[in-house]
């Protein structure tokens, strides 16, 4: 018949013990840098969709500036007002007729879920269109195609 040993098994204990407190710290800032990823790219999309609405908005004379950003922002669904986001229209080709070329730019600054990797995604997340107008715009001085330099507002 045979008889185990504890003392093996003491010591076994120990390394597994320490073994988990080394990697412990490495598998939760692996799970949390993947979802806090994957939040960023979930906004990140939500840019891009806020830069083709806008697109789609302007190609139609929506308005102004102000009324094609504030459209885009209740448009966005991952964007929060404390992130600021930003539209810009500039005119980039022709007098404001069908056919001329324009360009919007959105940006935003991601926002973190959990605030554990806070220094790692402080950036500004961007989508920038060019579309073709397809409603003339209008000869009014507020009208954003009247500013060659582009005009931007910023989400409240």
């Amino acid at each position: 018949m045979r008889t185990h040993t504890s003392t093996g098994d003491k010591g076994e204990r120990g390394a597994a013990l320490v073994e988990t407190a080394l990697l412990l710290p490495l598998l939760i800032l692996l799970v949390f840098g993947v979802i806090e990823a994957s939040w960023a790219f979930s906004q990140q999309n939500d840019v891009r969709y806020g830069s083709r609405e806008g697109a789609r908005l302007a190609a139609q004379n929506f308005g102004d500036v102000q009324d094609v950003a504030e459209e885009v922002c209740a448009r966005m669904d991952t964007i929060y007002a404390s992130q600021t986001p930003t539209v810009t229209l500039t005119a980039v080709s022709g007098s404001g007729n069908v056919d001329s070329l324009a360009e919007i730019t959105v940006q935003a600054d991601v926002q973190t879920l959990t605030g554990l990797l806070d220094g790692f995604f402080s950036v500004r997340l961007g989508s920038t269109l060019q579309f073709r107008v397809e409603t003339p715009t209008t000869t009014d001085p507020t009208d954003w195609w009247a500013d060659p330099s582009g005009q931007s507002f910023t989400c409240t």
